[in-house]
Parts: C-alpha cells; sequence; structure tokens
C-alpha cells in the first residue's frame, strides 16, 4: 500500500517537473513562410439584369431648339402692371426692351430665368389677322431673355416689356412662336437655325 502511493507521488512529480521546465523555456515566434498571391479577375455574365438606382443629373434643359406657340401680352413700367416697383423684374435686373416674363408653368421648366429665346409674331390672338405686324421690331431686338414672371393665375403664356405704353396697348394679345436658343443662364446653347451671326449676349435697347 505504501510503495503504491509513493509510486504515484513519483510520477506526479515527474509530471509538475516536465510541466515547469515547459513553461519556463524561452519561447520562439513560429516561422511563417512567405506566400506569393495572384489574383486573376474574372466577369460573369448572368441570365438576369440588375438595375441600379439613378442618379440626380444636372438639369441641362433639351437637346434640340424647342420651339413654343404662346399667347403674347405685352407690358409696360406701371405699377398698375406690375407691382411697386415696376422697373425691377423678379429677378432683379433693370426693365428695357428685350425683356421678357414668362407664366410660372414654363418657368418651372421650359423657360427659366436667363434663357434666351427668339419671337416670332403669328398674328393677333383670337383671329390671326395681322402676321408679322410687329417682327421688325422684333428682330431689331433679335435675342430676348426671360428675367421675370407672370401672375400665378396665367398658364402658357408669355409678356413683352416695351418701352412705350403705347406700344405695349398695340400689341395687345397676340400669338407666338417662341424658340429657345439658351436653357437657363448656364444650360444648352442653340446654333442659330434662321439668323447668322448670332451673338448670345443680348441687346438691350431703349432702357428707360
Amino acid at each position: 500500500m505504501t510503495l503504491h502511493i509513493s509510486g504515484k507521488i513519483a510520477s506526479l512529480g515527474i509530471v509538475v517537473a516536465a510541466l515547469i521546465t515547459a513553461f519556463s523555456a524561452p519561447r520562439s515566434e513560429p516561422v511563417v513562410p512567405a506566400v506569393d498571391l495572384e489574383v486573376s479577375p474574372t466577369a460573369v455574365v448572368t441570365q438576369t439584369t440588375r438595375v441600379l438606382p439613378e442618379l440626380h443629373a444636372v438639369q441641362h434643359g433639351p437637346v434640340t431648339n424647342p420651339r413654343f406657340v404662346l399667347r403674347a401680352t405685352g407690358y409696360n413700367s406701371l405699377e398698375s402692371q406690375t407691382d411697386s416697383t415696376p422697373h425691377i423684374t423678379a429677378t432683379g435686373a433693370r426693365t428695357a426692351f428685350g425683356i421678357v416674363a414668362v407664366s410660372r408653368d414654363l418657368l418651372g421648366a421650359d423657360l427659366p430665368y436667363g434663357s434666351l429665346i427668339r419671337i416670332r409674331d403669328l398674328g393677333a390672338y383670337h383671329t390671326g389677322n395681322g402676321v408679322g405686324k410687329f417682327q421688325p421690331l422684333l428682330d431689331s431686338q433679335q435675342i430676348f431673355i426671360v428675367e421675370d414672371t407672370m401672375h400665378a393665375r396665367k398658364r402658357n403664356q408669355i409678356d413683352v416689356w416695351f418701352a412705350e405704353y403705347r406700344t405695349a396697348v398695340e400689341w395687345g394679345v397676340r400669338k407666338v412662336e417662341v424658340e429657345l436658343v439658351r436653357y437657363g443662364r448656364h444650360g444648352t446653347e442653340f446654333l442659330p437655325t434662321r439668323a447668322s451671326g448670332f451673338d448670345a449676349t443680348p441687346v438691350l435697347l431703349a432702357s428707360r
């Protein structure tokens, strides 16, 4: 009995001594062999399409010269026709022949502020009489710029500023074709289709 217990104690002592020796020995970091990695990209064509989210692109306007047939009135710098600052447009520009106002439904997308346009006189709005009566006057300006807007109730309409009240009255209500030359102030600018020597900078005449 005593010999058997002594043998177990001796064996336990050997195990403890081995563990102490193992833990007290200096450690060395394992050596990891270098591996050269080579990645070859592959393209896989699937049978199903993948829809990517749409990006919100900057609006530069149409790609060709759009034309609009509009109702056209004339206005002058009178408070009864505009507001308490009749010589100042909605954008802060001063009124002059060559400046036009457009209805708000057109201003939002078709003819934003700063747009350059040509105007062709198609005659009286209701009867069509007097086609081209004001064309020489419009051609003397050649290019008009959108710098003003109209009352919210107006739709599909343009308002041409005249230096003389009498001219605005004679103009009355006419039908016109409006051709877009430049979309907004920084949008697409189109080549002329009916005139030569086009200058994108409008010449504003008869400023008062």
